[in-house]
């Protein structure tokens, strides 16, 4: 019989389990805060009692804000990666985006998830401070670059696999209209929340075919 400790898998760390769970509060917290209060106004003492933390405890995970707001822009890229290849069928696709533009319309912060944007107010937060901070500039181009790339590579993929001639400038052209579907929606959300649904449907089932090469 095989011992049982040469089957189980390693036990997990337990300090390293709640210092994983810590940070996940605190960007919870941070996102929150950016949101209701913007990220300038959004201070850290904030952002810890929105954690249920003191000011003390958040210094040992985050130095600064800065800090805070590009451990968001990489936990957006990590989910983004790794959603992006379960992306729906166009049709599912179309509602999904449909869905989004209706919650974005009422303030409603989604759940993080491939090529979309969680919430329209961070985004735009997070767009305008890169203007004026180089540093999270290079770090959200660079996650801008990844997210297009693993947009292109399933774009790419799925004309493989249905047995279409592969052009990669095509492709880059479908990739940015994704793109510019997305976050342009988005901000029409903010600005005229009162689309109809049949109209905004429709439109999207147009994009998205172009995207699809459909």
């Amino acid at each position: 019989m095989t011992p049982k400790s040469a089957v189980a898998g390693p036990a997990e760390d337990p300090a390293a389990a709640h210092a994983e769970a810590q940070r996940r509060r605190i960007l919870d917290a941070a996102q929150t805060c950016f949101i209701t209060h913007g990220f300038h106004a959004g201070s850290i003492g904030d952002i810890a009692t929105e954690a249920g933390i003191s000011q003390g405890l958040m210094y040992r995970y985050f130095a600064n804000k800065r800090a805070l707001i590009l451990a968001l822009i990489e936990r957006q890229l990590r989910h983004d990666q790794a959603s992006i290849g379960d992306m729906p069928a166009a049709s599912d696709l179309v509602d999904g985006l449909l869905a989004c533009y209706q919650q974005w319309a009422r303030g409603e912060v989604l759940p993080i998830h491939g090529n979309a944007i969680a919430s329209v107010a961070l985004y735009a937060e997070i767009n305008a401070e890169a203007h004026r901070d180089p540093v999270l500039a290079e770090v959200l181009r660079t996650h801008d670059q990844q997210t297009s790339a693993a947009i292109h590579t399933w774009l790419r993929q799925r004309d493989t696999g249905l047995g279409r001639h592969v052009d990669e400038e095509q492709i880059a052209m479908r990739t940015l209209l994704l793109r510019l579907l997305v976050e342009g929606l988005a901000m029409r959300a903010v600005r005229d929340p009162d689309l109809p649904p049949a109209r905004v449907r429709a439109l999207l089932a147009d994009a998205i075919g172009r995207v699809m090469a459909d």
